[in-house]
């Protein structure tokens, strides 16, 4: 039996500050989102599951911390970003948090190319002509 979250992450929407450092490490830039959208969530996950390769335990970890807390702080090599939640009342238990997390996998799951992983593929690999 499959259980539904509460709330989807496209109906959870988050306040991004972003603070960009130069490489001696200094304050280049700074965008609290004062003049943009809010961002809902599902697009944030997207953004990170690009930026980080699909490391889905790095991305987990960020959206569930930001789901039980109410905010989180992700630091890259030139950038800081914190993340906030718009409403309190989207504060949540870790099993409703992973649950949404994972709902947001199942539904942007890149289908297989190869349906049956069983099947048997053949490659010829020839030699570059000189």
């Amino acid at each position: 039996m499959s259980l539904k979250p509460a709330k989807y992450s496209a109906d959870i929407f988050i306040k991004t500050e972003v603070k960009k450092f130069s490489n001696s490490q200094e304050i280049v830039d700074f965008d609290f989102n004062r003049n943009h959208p809010l961002t809902p969530l599902s697009n944030k996950i997207e953004e990170y599951m690009l930026r980080i390769s699909n490391s889905n335990e790095f991305c987990f970890n960020i959206i569930i911390q930001l789901l039980t807390h109410g905010k989180v702080r992700v630091d890259f090599r030139d950038s800081t970003e914190r993340l906030q939640l718009v409403n309190k009342q989207d504060i949540m238990s870790r099993s409703k948090a992973v649950m949404v997390f994972d709902r947001w996998l199942a539904e942007n799951r890149v289908p297989d190319k190869f349906p049956n992983a069983s099947t048997t593929q053949k490659i010829l690999i020839e030699a570059p002509r000189v």
